[in-house]
């Protein structure tokens, strides 16, 4: 059977799939929010394999909209923005978390742990700021302890799609 014919099934069997991967018969893709695989077998019927939510938000995209919510609360109080780059930042997290999910599952899963940091960091330094009135050593404190947790518990690996066809990473036991 021709490869896009298994497609054709797989698109029959979920009308709307989107983001098809296929690896000779066995096929990915996004249904209804959801991450598919499955095969086509040699009765040339559908068979899922597995199934698994997507998550609306990651734990990088949360991090740095966490320090955005806490910098936008912190300058209605009057606080100063201690980032050269002001408002400038925003484009560049945005452009910053959507190059990583452009990558590889290896290359997009590091820079998203170093979001999640960053962002959840910053958050924590933030509140400790507003809390204190002035940013003071608990805020870098409290900014360096929840940056190296969420860098520890919380990667940003969610945003990251590990498709068929991506090469496989091995390393040594």
């Amino acid at each position: 059977m021709p490869a896009n014919d298994w497609t054709a099934i797989a698109q029959k069997h979920y009308p709307g799939i989107t983001n098809i991967h296929q690896e000779v018969n066995v096929i990915e893709g996004i249904v209804d929010g959801d991450k598919i695989t499955g095969y086509v077998d040699i009765n040339e019927e559908w068979v899922e394999l597995q199934r698994r939510p997507l998550r609306p938000v990651d734990a990088a995209e949360a991090g740095q909209i966490a320090d955005v919510m806490t910098t936008g609360v912190g300058l209605s109080q009057g606080f100063a923005e201690a980032n050269q780059l002001g408002l400038g930042i925003l484009p560049l997290k945005f452009a910053l978390n959507y190059y990583a999910e452009q990558q590889g599952l290896r290359e997009c899963g590091n820079i998203k742990t170093f979001l999640s940091a960053a962002g959840w960091g910053a958050s924590a330094a933030n509140i400790v700021t507003m809390t204190a009135g002035t940013f003071t050593g608990g805020s870098a404190v409290a900014g360096l302890l929840v940056g190296g947790l969420a860098w520890n518990y919380f990667p940003g690996t969610e945003g990251c799609e590990g498709w068929l066809g991506q090469p496989v990473e091995m390393t040594k036991i």
